[in-house]
């Protein structure tokens, strides 16, 4: 535990990618335990972690995990099931959108040909889907322990690490810009405040479980400390989407973690009161510009609020008429494109659904809509399991909270390619299959010993 704090914190300071690569690897190698810790956040932070344009921690973890993912599937059988069936249906899906957007890119004149940019563009995308396959596959060949073990570090791994974060990010990490005249906005060096803020509260799932369900005082404490500092770290940003996704997940985690807890429930959201009357009647933060950046007299109509996204959505919806069943080819230059016909400017779609739409049609929508009522129906099993078996099997509910996080925030964000949306998928839908074949088993036995 203290090893991978120490690698986090040289990692913000000495802003070496190579260096914490080769220290994750180690600790890796050393503590397997550590896997799941590792990728998911990595993504955090990769926006500081560059040793050269484009080369960032999170890819090198990637192409060294790709390999081993490869070597764990030759030793092993590779089953095939309908979870792996469906990221291989969406890997289908972004080659397809390759060729679509090489061989009939309508988009192509207006970024002069540039056909280099297309194959970077989806050279760097397929990779992502693979990667989500080689994880389940991986993760399933490990076995349940291994995921258990992976996931029980996480929730005290990734909660220390955010508020190493967050002090980081509040003191010396932070980019500051004016909006509006109205007020300041702070992000995390490098990266959009809006999707810093979201991937914040994703992570920060496993801080609000040591809230709701750790028994020990001392993690409850940690947790709580992590989840003020994540909300503080949010409402910095003043970013609407983020603050939106905030309340979402708030909610989203009380509803699933509030049963059979009502004690920690009421803990929960006195901390949630307290912690933002705190913030509130000590001026940390300028609620009055959070106000302006909802309701200010700025704000007039839906486009205004929305900061335009609408118009771009109307401009998505209006194309996609014209090409719908396989779209208009899997780049982002699409949906430029687009807006800068439609309105004079370009602009991608700041939606992840809309954006999924424009590029690979209604097929890739539909495809990628099934992975995720995948991932609903296997959340479904997981609870009906605690009820059913009444198991303690909470730590496997944090991340289906942290992609639903990532899923409401793509509303408003165009990150279908984000990595770690990518490690979400595959990992609920693991879950999803050790907790069909545990009920499954368990549902055999019973049948036998009312048998025999």
């Amino acid at each position: 535990m203290i090893a991978f704090e120490i690698i986090i914190v040289q990692g913000l300071v000495i802003n070496n990618a190579v260096v914490t690569f080769f220290a994750f690897i180690l600790l890796f190698l050393f503590y397997k335990n550590s896997f799941l810790s590792i990728i998911l956040l990595t993504p955090l932070v990769e926006t500081v972690l560059i040793v050269t344009e484009g080369l960032t921690i999170t890819k090198m973890l990637a192409f060294f995990f790709i390999f081993l993912f490869i070597f764990s599937i030759i030793q092993n059988n590779i089953i095939v099931d309908k979870r792996v069936a469906l990221l291989f249906a969406y890997l289908l899906v972004t080659i397809v959108g390759l060729f679509n957007a090489i061989s009939f890119g309508e988009f192509l004149a207006f970024i002069n040909w540039d056909y280099e940019s297309i194959l970077s563009d989806n050279l760097s995308n397929i990779p992502k889907v693979m990667f989500g396959m080689g994880m389940l596959l991986f993760i399933r060949n490990e076995g349940y322990q291994f995921l258990k073990e992976n996931l029980m570090h996480a929730t005290k791994l990734i909660p220390i690490s955010l508020i190493v974060i967050s002090i980081y990010f509040i003191t010396t990490g932070y980019e500051a810009s004016s909006w509006w005249n109205l007020g300041l906005r702070m992000t995390f060096k490098g990266a959009d405040p809006n999707e810093f803020s979201a991937i914040l509260i994703a992570l920060g799932a496993f801080s609000f479980y040591l809230v709701f369900k750790n028994v020990s005082k001392l993690w409850t404490f940690v947790g709580i400390i992590s989840s003020i500092l994540v909300i503080y770290s949010v409402l910095a940003t003043a970013s609407r989407g983020g603050i939106l996704t905030l309340v979402f997940t708030s909610v989203f985690t009380l509803i699933l973690f509030s049963k059979r807890n009502f004690k920690r429930s009421i803990l929960v959201v006195f901390v949630l009161i307290f912690s933002v009357l705190a913030l509130f009647y000590s001026n940390v933060i300028d609620f009055d510009f959070i106000y302006e950046r909802f309701f200010g007299e700025h704000i007039t109509d839906i486009s205004s609020l929305t900061a335009g996204r609408t118009d771009w959505w109307k401009a998505a919806f209006e194309a996609f008429k014209q090409k719908p069943l396989f779209g208009y080819g899997g780049s982002s230059s699409a949906s430029l494109w687009l807006n800068f016909n439609k309105y004079g400017e370009a602009h991608v779609m700041h939606n992840l659904y809309v954006e999924i739409l424009i590029q690979y049609g209604i097929v890739g929508l539909a495809v990628f809509l099934f992975l995720i009522i995948r991932v609903v129906a296997d959340l479904r099993n997981l609870l009906k399991l605690n009820k059913t078996y009444a198991t303690d099997t909470a730590y496997l509910i944090i991340p289906f909270i942290s992609l639903a996080t990532m899923l409401f925030a793509g509303l408003a964000l165009s990150w279908e390619w984000r990595e770690l949306l990518w490690y979400l998928i595959p990992l609920c839908l693991v879950i999803g299959s050790f907790v069909e074949k545990y009920v499954h088993e368990n549902s055999l036995q019973s049948f036998n010993q009312k048998r025999f």
